[in-house]
């Protein structure tokens, strides 16, 4: 649609945007073109009728061109019987979060997915549609943040089948990353292999308060987060002292330290998932 916005800018001589519907009226020096179900065309100046009707025989056609708006396609149950543009299945949806510099970051990922389909939510985030990337989240973080410069997050969802499912998908983006705020996740990168066992705990039917009563908090978030390194890092020992750029040694006296005020010695298997689980439990509402 940016170009569509240009070719109208060029045509009327004045500024246009893509705006949430109002819930207002627009002030008379403004005409208001409606937009599908989510979005709406903003027209700064007073618009003949001639103009507007050819505004919507110009938003029709380029709507039967491209199908729906990312908007519909996405945040619409519905949507995907409206999309008119071919998708290859199975894919997974990539959440793209970015703070500023939106015209590099859309660049990048053009040039990065050219054979996937990406959608531009908002001024500050993407989806990029995609089924076997030759790109990891992690290189794709490093290029943005190196090449666009701004700060970015990526959520990446679980594999899904068919178009009926995006909507799901999307959803459930938003609750991997607010589980990754409740676990205290420091990564920028969150993916649905990564966080499903938390996300099955949420949504499980069970007394949480009965069950948390089993965990031992530390009162300790150096501690807390040490456990939690430890745990990524696969129990590697000389993996998350480096991680954590602290000696070996410091990190083998605050295992011991967690060990007794929980319990659980983390370095064995078994105590490691006692402990994540029941951590879980207890930061899971």
């Amino acid at each position: 649609m940016e170009n569509l916005l240009e070719v109208l800018k060029s045509i009327l001589s004045c500024e246009i945007e893509w705006v949430e519907r109002p819930k207002t009226n627009i002030l008379e020096t403004q005409t208001y073109i409606g937009k599908l179900a989510y979005k709406g065309l903003l027209v700064h100046a007073k618009l003949s009728e001639t103009e507007i009707k050819l505004i919507e025989k110009l938003l029709e056609a380029r709507t039967e061109e491209e199908g729906v708006s990312a908007q519909d396609l996405l945040l619409n149950p519905q949507g995907h019987l409206y999309d008119k543009v071919a998708q290859s299945y199975p894919l997974r949806l990539w959440r793209v979060l970015y703070k500023d510099s939106q015209t590099e970051v859309r660049l990048i990922l053009k040039s990065t997915f050219r054979r996937d389909r990406i959608l531009h939510m908002s001024d500050n985030e993407s989806v990029v549609l995609t089924g076997n990337s030759d790109i990891s989240p992690i290189e794709l973080l490093s290029i943005l943040e190196s090449e666009a410069l701004t700060r970015v997050k990526i959520v990446v969802g679980r594999w899904i089948d068919q178009a009926s499912e995006l909507y799901a998908a999307y959803i459930e983006s938003d609750a991997l990353l607010e589980l990754g705020k409740l676990l205290k996740i420091q990564e920028q990168v969150f993916e649905y292999e990564t966080l499903k066992i938390p996300l099955f705990i949420r949504q499980m039917d069970f007394d949480r308060e009965h069950l948390a009563q089993y965990f031992k908090p530390m009162g300790d978030i150096e501690l807390e987060q040490t456990a939690l390194s430890f745990l990524s890092n696969n129990l590697n020992i000389t993996e998350t002292a480096n991680k954590l750029f602290i000696h070996r040694n410091t990190l083998i006296y605050r295992l011991n330290k967690l060990e007794s005020i929980t319990g659980y010695d983390i370095r064995k298997f078994n105590d490691a998932i006692n402990y994540y689980l029941s951590y879980l439990v207890s930061q899971i509402k």
